[in-house]
């Protein structure tokens, strides 16, 4: 169990009315607020102290530096332990934007560019500022109170939060950040958005849209006429009540790959029957140190559990801690073998969770250049590309109906009529890389080009998703 009293935490980009986001500048570790996207440098920790949570908090920069600011205002963020100046209050308005208040001086932390203070007595626009949750988007949705994830009924079309595992692609939510309104929707993996009425709609909309509220670690999303996201009624929608209770609170959990294990050698699925051995059916995927496993869930972590991925194309081996390798009898029962010989030994692992595969790097998201149909690896938003895996384990991705492709020069293109071959390969529990048509891995440059020029995966980008 948790330390109840171990500070909550939650990683969030600060974008002030000029929208441009709060920095932490490697450079005498100088803050300003001229970030156009967020990218690690925007990214800062809220850290909650106390019975009250996020409410009184330190802000900790990606340089692992604490925001700090002294009685004339001057702002800082070299501080490797918290001062007495890195306290702030954060007060949340109707509008779903925040101040924050220095505990010590009681001004507001506010301003534009490298004019970055914390003087200001009242709370003007300058000194409001709006949350983006800095997390993947993909994630689960937890409602502590219940104890109950939130799920798409995709058979009476609604968001329920009754499911005790977020187990299957109807247990991914998405959460869509609009950038002009600065508020959340919550996307379910078909692509549909809930509106506050909870009906599912295909496109958004001002009904689709909710403010964040910080409760601590948890999280509340209130619509624009005061009401709150609730589960209480087993469907998803918005509830009029003063202030977000038991029901209207949830904690974002990140969404671990859920994949299929298919032999090779009789093109048959791993499955788990409860009581009974391993047969030839999901299994997730979890990390032990830095190096990536599969696991089929079982009540025990003991290191016989875990298996390495070894990749051969779109094809894998599982080998284990003692070098042994899963195989399979014609029969259909899992075994180890000393030597990986074969088809016996080989698998093809497909991601099942991510109907929409949503990819981002440190350059920032995967997604069209505006009136182009070319994709690149540093915007600001995404383009969502549906996962499709061919019949011998090659994925395909499609971007406004068009397939992913490449150009002459490696770039990577949704213009293609038919699918290209692609390979997904898993490097940590939440990140992975892709091999392109030409054997070479992709590639994300810090100034947006996206194309297949890496030799081995070392040199891959890895793109979370």
């Amino acid at each position: 169990m948790a330390d109840s009293t171990a500070p909550s935490s939650l990683l969030c980009g600060l974008i002030n009315a000029a929208n441009r986001y709060l920095t932490a500048e490697p450079f005498r570790f100088q803050v300003v607020a001229t970030g156009s996207v967020l990218r690690p440098r925007q990214v800062w920790g809220l850290l909650g102290q106390g019975e009250e949570g996020g409410q009184r908090l330190h802000l900790l920069s990606a340089l692992q530096r604490f925001l700090a600011a002294d009685p004339n205002g001057k702002v800082t963020c070299d501080q490797e332990s918290p001062g007495p100046g890195a306290l702030f209050l954060l007060r949340q308005y109707p509008d779903g934007k925040v101040s924050l208040q220095c505990e010590l001086s009681q001004r507001y932390l506010g301003g534009a560019e490298d004019n970055v203070t914390c003087f200001a007595q009242t709370v003007g626009e300058g000194e409001k500022w709006s949350l983006h949750l800095a997390q993947h988007p993909n994630v689960h949705l937890l409602n502590p109170g219940k104890q109950r994830y939130v799920r798409c009924d995709q058979q009476t079309g609604h968001l329920r939060c009754d499911r005790d595992l977020p187990w299957g692609p109807d247990a991914l939510i998405t959460l869509h950040f609009d950038l002009k309104e600065k508020k959340y929707g919550l996307q379910t993996g078909a692509g549909s958005l809930l509106a506050a009425d909870g009906t599912l709609q295909a496109e958004p909309s001002p009904h689709t849209l909710y403010s964040l509220e910080l409760r601590g670690s948890l999280l509340a999303l209130r619509y624009a006429d005061g009401r709150y996201l609730t589960g209480r009624e087993g469907t998803v929608k918005a509830f009029k009540t003063d202030k977000p209770g038991r029901d209207e609170l949830f904690a974002l959990e990140p969404s671990m790959a859920q994949v299929s294990l298919r032999t090779c050698a009789g093109g048959r699925f791993i499955s788990c029957r409860p009581g009974k051995q391993g047969r030839v059916g999901n299994v997730g995927l979890h990390q032990e140190g830095t190096t990536c496993w599969p696991s089929i869930l079982t009540s025990t972590q003991d290191k016989g559990v875990w298996f390495s991925l070894q990749y051969q194309e779109q094809k894998v081996t599982l080998r284990t801690v003692d070098n042994r390798y899963v195989a399979t009898r014609p029969n259909g029962q899992l075994l180890l073998v000393p030597e990986a010989a074969g088809k016996m030994e080989e698998f093809l692992l497909m991601l099942v969770n991510r109907p929409l595969l949503i990819l981002q790097s440190d350059a920032g998201f995967v997604g069209l250049f505006p009136g182009t149909q070319r994709l690149d690896g540093n915007r600001p938003a995404y383009d969502a590309s549906v996962l499709m895996f061919s019949e011998d384990g090659f994925c395909h991705f499609i971007v406004g109906e068009k397939y992913w492709s490449l150009d002459k020069d490696g770039l990577v293109m949704a213009s293609g009529d038919r699918p290209s071959d692609f390979t997904l390969q898993f490097v940590s529990s939440s990140c992975l890389v892709l091999k392109a048509p030409n054997r070479k891995y992709l590639v994300a440059e810090a100034g947006g080009r996206l194309w297949a020029g890496a030799v081995d995966a070392a040199s891959a980008t890895p793109f979370r998703y």
